[in-house]
């Protein structure tokens, strides 16, 4: 399986955030890298169906996507495990996918860190049924000392087609990623 984004091309009133970028995805995890500004965020959100690109055209991705947005998007009054289940109801596999990023299942959205709400989501993400599994900056947050598991979390739980964006090279590497760099316009 694989994405093939052929000429995208995608402006903001004048701003021109990305011309006739052209890149194919395969199976395995792919790192999208660049310095703030270069459209990372907004090639995603065009693989993912949420832009529409002015320019150019998408193939492949016309399937099921789970993806971990920069904002957590959480349901803050409901508990971990709700947020989860919300995704997919298998409630055996929430709790091992919680329990395995450190997070109580009863406990409120509103009453985690900023981390443990980031390792909810990326819970959320990965028990969703899916193709392409997008994340945009997913370890933001974590404790240097629970990232590496989380990432390695991330490694066995995920299948497909995987697009990571992160600015740690450390991170790419880790997860054994091909890297993709985009430049700012």
């Amino acid at each position: 399986m694989k994405i093939e984004l052929k000429n995208i091309t995608k402006s903001f009133g004048e701003l021109r955030v990305l011309e006739n970028v052209s890149l194919t995805f395969g199976e395995g995890i792919t790192c999208i890298m660049g310095h703030s500004g270069a459209g990372k965020t907004t090639l995603v959100n065009i693989v993912a169906g949420i832009l529409q690109p002015d320019e150019g055209e998408i193939i492949g991705a016309e399937r099921k996507i789970s993806m971990v947005f920069q904002e957590d998007r959480l349901l803050e009054w409901e508990s971990a495990l709700s947020n989860v289940l919300f995704v997919k109801n298998n409630r055996e596999r929430a709790i091992e996918l919680l329990t395995q990023a450190g997070i109580d299942p009863n406990k409120k959205t509103a009453e985690l860190s900023g981390g443990m709400k980031r390792r909810v989501c990326l819970c959320r993400a990965l028990i969703a049924d899916y193709d392409i599994l997008i994340l945009d900056e997913p370890f933001k947050g974590l404790d240097s000392d629970l990232k590496p598991s989380i990432m390695e979390m991330v490694k066995n739980y995920s299948k497909g087609t995987v697009i990571c964006i992160t600015h740690d090279p450390t991170e790419a590497e880790f997860l054994g990623a091909e890297i993709i760099g985009l430049t700012c316009m």
